[in-house]
């Protein structure tokens, strides 16, 4: 409020025509003193942001000078004020320091990320406790995790495509979220000053805007296509089914080809000694594989053997099952039919738990649907059964192994509302994709004509969350922009959404969706169409979709939110394809983000704000060189807020600081005469002393923030 009330300078920024309201805005300021500056809007947006960023500049300087004098043995402090005397440079932000301190997503909003081989669409408190796990222990509130890539994409470039993280962040907050919403029913919840892509409606030409400005004069871009196609990888292994289904190697029965299990009959009797070492009798378990022609999956490792192209099951008159199953279309189009139709029991059998993988089809009017799921695992050698009930025709495979790998490592719900894509779904090629998306269509959508036609649209509906998302994405992944509207439909307990594809030209290439036998009517409502209207709700640029915003209405939140930086391109794809901007300070990053659009590399703003970031990581190896480890040890933080006599600490660096201190294992103490009441909410497990000298009595290290 001081610094309100006794401000250096007014800057009143107006363009052309808009001169009284600036009069009127200046004969407001003019009581408070200070120089008026009068300039067009960019140049007045300019003067706050290079200040602030020239700002930032010195302390970043001055950091690194700090680090400098230390290794030559000369007193920063010293130095800084004889740099200050020199009128061309000044005394003010020569205070050497931890740097300065930055917005976020909701953790329930999503990203599809890839790490370690695997690619997942996961909302971003599932990857932060993942990534938190993997890492072990992690500084409080930022991870920079060991090659986790995010789907991202760079404004201008024709797709988008895996770009690395540098870092994952979470912070506590409390205070109002904006829900972006979109004519294509996407929904985003950010806090209000994250930045996002915009554009007019006019071109792809983008520009950077918080939250809390957008309105409905902005479109943002939605995710379409993919730089990489997937590998079309011919088989799937179900190796891992094993640990999947909670089994040892000695409860597993496999019968491998003919001429393999007799490389180990016929093998001398020391090492047939070694490899039935669980038996008594060497040659009786010889003489009972032979019988069997199956063996124990522990045995068929001792005896060096590969499993590929064996069978295997838990019970030797039970059901047995491929090593591997065949990665086709029909594989993708039966997975797809499971997604719409599908679900997995789990009862105590015989032999331990049974699983059961269930397909769901109308009693009379999907017999063809029946009859392909059949066929499919018939093909595969495996025993399908079909019963006919009142109210469904149902297919069921029963297999502990199978039913346990298309759960855990297929990564597929066991019911309807835990239905989600399959992990694999997103690395293959588009015909694949398509496949799993026909089956998912026939099972849970429909197609309809408009008041009659000729207009036509495909829809899908499921209780899923994730389902719903994962659909929208991959439909984005082949260059198609679906609707999404949520509703509650009647006697339901859950929220349906409703996927739809509108549009002749969308219609057409989504053919693959309509069951064969409706096609040819189909297009012929198609060809009726005297012309083609523009879609309302999307507009395509160079491939590229945007959707228009319909609000950004603002609700109350407190919680953690997230983010994740992506250098080079520093925009992520989130929930439902929309493509946001990475969170960032204020002002530093925002001149950064501005340059950059015009093609400039900022290149010394580059420089800031990575020595900002390494600053504080230079404030933990100081205290450790003089402490050692620095669990056990009390650390007194002297300042909570980003600058004297305010109250204010959000993205204030001593939260950072504070929440790294405690991952080292020390315990921290904190005052500020001003943001003690702000900084108990938000500063987790550290103290906050009432005094100064509270605060550093009996610490082992003081750091002034």
């Amino acid at each position: 409020v001081d610094d309100f009330m006794h401000p250096d300078r007014v800057v009143v920024g107006a363009n052309d025509g808009s001169e009284q309201f600036a009069d009127r805005v200046e004969t407001l300021y003019a009581p408070l003193g200070g120089v008026m500056v009068r300039t067009d809007v960019a140049s007045a947006e300019m003067v706050k942001l290079a200040s602030n960023a020239f700002l930032a500049t010195k302390i970043s300087f001055i950091n690194e000078i700090a680090n400098v004098s230390e290794d030559l043995g000369a007193d920063v402090r010293e130095v800084a004020r004889g740099m200050g005397l020199d009128d061309r440079i000044g005394p003010k932000f020569l205070q050497a320091g931890i740097g300065y301190g930055g917005s976020c997503l909701a953790g329930d909003e999503t990203v599809l990320v890839r790490h370690r081989g695997r690619t997942t669409l996961v909302t971003f408190a599932r990857l932060w406790d993942h990534l938190e796990e993997d890492c072990g222990e992690v500084a409080e509130g930022v991870i920079e995790p060991d090659g986790l890539e995010v789907m991202s994409w760079v404004p201008g470039s024709e797709a988008p495509r895996f770009m690395p993280v540098m870092a994952a962040t979470r912070r506590e907050y409390e205070g109002d979220l904006i829900e972006v919403r979109t004519k294509m029913g996407r929904r985003v919840r950010s806090t209000p000053d994250h930045p996002w892509l915009a554009a007019d409606g006019t071109s792809d030409e983008v520009t950077v805007k918080p939250a809390g400005a957008l309105t409905s004069d902005d479109w943002l871009p939605i995710a379409q296509g993919r730089s990489d196609q997937g590998d079309a990888v011919p088989m799937l292994s179900l190796a891992s089914a094993v640990e999947a289904a909670g089994l040892t190697a000695g409860e597993v029965v496999v019968r491998p080809p003919v001429d393999r299990l007799e490389t180990i009959t016929s093998r001398p009797m020391a090492e047939r000694r070694e490899i039935f070492a669980s038996h008594r009798s060497p040659a009786a378990r010889t003489g009972d594989v032979k019988r069997t022609g199956t063996l124990r999956l522990d045995e068929l490792a001792r005896a060096g053997l590969p499993l590929a192209q064996s069978t295997f099951g838990t019970a030797r008159n039970g059901q047995f099952v491929n090593t591997e199953i065949a990665a086709d279309e029909a594989f993708w189009r039966t997975v797809g039919l499971y997604l719409a139709e599908g679900h997995v029991s789990v009862e105590p059998g015989r032999t331990g738990m049974r699983h059961r993988i269930h397909w769901s089809f109308h009693p009379r009017h999907e017999e063809h649907l029946v009859d392909e799921v059949m066929s499919f695992w018939l093909r595969h050698g495996v025993n399908a059964r079909s019963s006919h009930g009142s109210t469904a025709r149902t297919v069921s495979v029963s297999s502990r192994l199978l039913g346990s790998w298309w759960v855990t490592e297929l990564g597929l719900g066991r019911n309807s509302y835990e239905q989600r894509l399959p992990d694999l779904i997103w690395e293959r090629p588009d015909g694949d994709k398509w496949a799993l998306l026909s089956g998912l269509w026939e099972g849970d959508g429909s197609w309809s004509a408009i008041a009659g036609g000729p207009s036509v649209v495909l829809e899908m509906g499921t209780v899923s969350d994730e389902l719903a998302d994962g659909t929208l994405r991959l439909l984005g992944d082949l260059g198609m922009v679906g609707g999404h509207r949520v509703g509650r439909v009647a006697k339901s307990t859950k929220d349906t959404h409703w996927i739809r594809i509108s549009g002749a030209a969308q219609v057409e290439r989504a053919m693959r969706l309509v069951p064969d036998r409706d096609r040819d009517g189909v297009r012929s409502l198609i060809a009726r169409q005297a012309k083609r209207i523009a879609p309302t709700g999307y507009r395509r640029f160079d491939g590229q979709g945007w959707a228009r915003v319909t609000c950004a209405a603002r609700q109350r939140f407190s919680g953690p939110v997230y983010s994740l930086e992506v250098p080079g391109a520093h925009t992520f794809v989130t929930t439902g394809g929309l493509t946001t901007h990475n969170c960032f300070p204020k002002d530093v990053q925002a001149l950064k983000q501005l340059a950059g659009n015009t093609g400039y590399h900022f290149q010394l703003l580059t420089a800031v704000i990575e020595v900002n970031e390494l600053q504080k990581r230079r404030t933990i190896g100081k205290l450790q060189k003089h402490l050692g480890s620095l669990v056990g040890k009390e650390i007194a933080l002297l300042g909570v807020a980003f600058k004297p006599n305010t109250d204010d600490i959000r993205e204030a660096t001593s939260l950072v600081l504070a929440g790294r201190l405690q991952g080292e294992g020390a315990s921290v103490r904190v005052y500020d005469p001003v943001a003690t009441d702000r900084a108990a909410e938000q500063l987790g497990g550290a103290t906050v002393a009432a005094t100064a000298l509270e605060a550093v009595d009996g610490a082992d290290a003081v750091v002034l923030v």
